[in-house]
């Protein structure tokens, strides 16, 4: 199992339809609407880290998803 932390920056006006899109995905733990440089944080934990590209693509079809930082825990 690989756990990641995914931030994401969001075009103005829609973290909240971003941040309920994301619930909804596959393997997805918590997800937050935050303040300060990112939008929002998503907690994953991926069954295998061939599927982590795969997640993230997941993400990017979001409308409203404009940059994501990935951050695999160790």
């Amino acid at each position: 199992m690989v756990t990641v932390i995914v931030l994401i920056n969001v075009k103005p006006g829609t973290a909240e339809p971003v941040y309920n899109a994301v619930q909804k995905i596959e393997n997805v733990k918590h997800v937050h609407m935050v303040t300060g440089t990112y939008d929002v944080i998503v907690y994953a934990e991926i069954p295998e880290r061939v599927k982590l590209r795969r997640f993230v693509n997941d993400l990017y079809e979001i409308d409203g998803v404009q940059r994501t930082e990935t951050c695999v825990a160790i």
